[in-house]
């Protein structure tokens, strides 16, 4: 009984001292003192980590722990490679963080160290306990201490901004925290550590990453979370429990895969990876032919076969910030190879005020299915905000 309470005692310190980091990182010194806010927190983390260890942990043993371990370092290890010779497909971009022998130690020091207390506080705090309420209090403390918080009200400027930020940094730290908190539930913070770090690290230490779409990078990721859950709850579930080989054939997470692949292509194929992209329709300027909500399949051009476009045809260009889909009326031809087309809508009474150069056209509009396309109207319009 004195021993709960003395866990009970520093369970409630360390809650304190996280809230203590978020309050010290959002609140006090975020924006001019970035440096001395790296060493405060990797202090406090330290601190934290020691009260850690005095807790007790009800899981000593993880069954088939070192399965698990491996089964991660397999993932995590194809999923590398592949993200990393994606960049031959993508293009390369040099790295944001200082590839100096001082930089990398610094980040080494003040990331990687600071990931590697937050897991093994993680891990103490959630097997000593069976209350979910707390493992959603847990999980919810360290998801938002994972955040920059340098200007962050910048992120919610616009609605296509915020959208940007919710689905490109909030929904992968989420599930990253949700996932790790599943982890160190089943097999301790070895097993988070194996899913954090790699890719960490790399960060750190290569000059250069895949310069890829942040939607795409969001569908890579959350492949990875499902992946490594659904085949670490199978093995955990082996462990724990007896199957028949018939049940551990049917839950066999490998069963998933197709649809996993199937929902990667059709990600890939709405991010416009493939030579013909769908595009949503957001107004009424192409009508009768093609209506507002309708999705049009435009097939991208490459600058050598802009020469193949003619009068009549429907293409996608690019204007400031935004697409237009409108057809060609007439073609102008430059002192070189070069034209200029001028468009209009269909539904226009005038043609475009602007004429479309080569290097604005993206594509020529082949099909169209429609209807399909009003939830990306709508939630362009109600959320993004887009044509205000």
């Amino acid at each position: 009984m004195e021993e709960f309470e003395k866990d009970q005692k520093n369970s409630i310190i360390i809650y304190v001292l996280m809230v203590i980091s978020i309050l010290l990182t959002t609140l006090i010194i975020p924006n001019y003192f970035s440096t001395y806010t790296r060493i405060l927190n990797l202090i406090i983390w330290g601190i934290i980590f020691l009260r850690a260890r005095t807790l007790a942990n009800q899981h000593n043993r993880f069954k088939g722990q070192k399965d698990k371990i491996k089964t991660i370092f397999i993932i995590i290890f194809i999923y590398l490679i592949g993200y990393y010779l994606s960049g031959l497909f993508f293009g390369y971009k040099k790295s944001v963080y200082s590839h100096t022998i001082f930089g990398i130690l610094s980040n080494f020091l003040f990331y990687i160290f600071v990931i590697m207390f937050q897991e093994y506080t993680r891990s103490r705090l959630v097997n000593n306990t069976r209350n979910f309420s707390l493992y959603v209090f847990i999980t919810s403390l360290l998801i938002i201490l994972s955040f920059n918080y340098n200007n962050f009200l910048d992120n919610f400027s616009t609605g296509e901004v915020a959208f940007k930020f919710i689905a490109s940094e909030v929904y992968p730290t989420i599930i990253k925290g949700i996932l790790c908190t599943f982890l160190v539930r089943v097999g301790s913070y070895k097993l988070s550590l194996m899913f954090l770090l790699p890719s960490e690290i790399l960060t750190y230490i290569t000059p250069v990453v895949p310069d890829i779409d942040w939607f795409v990078t969001v569908a890579f990721e959350s492949v990875l979370v499902l992946l490594t859950y659904y085949y670490i709850y199978y093995e955990h579930l082996i462990n724990i429990e007896r199957y028949t080989r018939k049940e551990i054939k049917n839950g066999n997470p490998q069963t998933t895969i197709p649809a996993i692949i199937f929902v990667l292509v059709f990600t890939f194929f709405i991010a416009g990876l493939f030579p013909v992209k769908p595009v949503a329709l957001l107004s009424n300027s192409m009508k009768p032919y093609i209506q507002r909500g309708d999705v049009v399949l435009v097939k991208k051009v490459k600058q050598e076969n802009l020469k193949n476009i003619c009068v009549g045809d429907i293409i996608e260009y690019k204007i400031e910030d935004k697409t237009v889909i409108h057809r060609v009326i007439n073609i102008i031809e430059g002192s070189g190879e070069e034209r200029t087309f001028i468009t209009k809508g269909d539904a226009n009474n005038a043609p475009d005020s602007k004429p479309v150069e080569e290097n604005q056209v993206i594509g020529i509009a082949k099909n169209y299915i429609p209807f399909i396309g009003y939830p990306s109207v709508i939630f362009s319009e109600k959320i993004l905000k887009v044509g205000e």
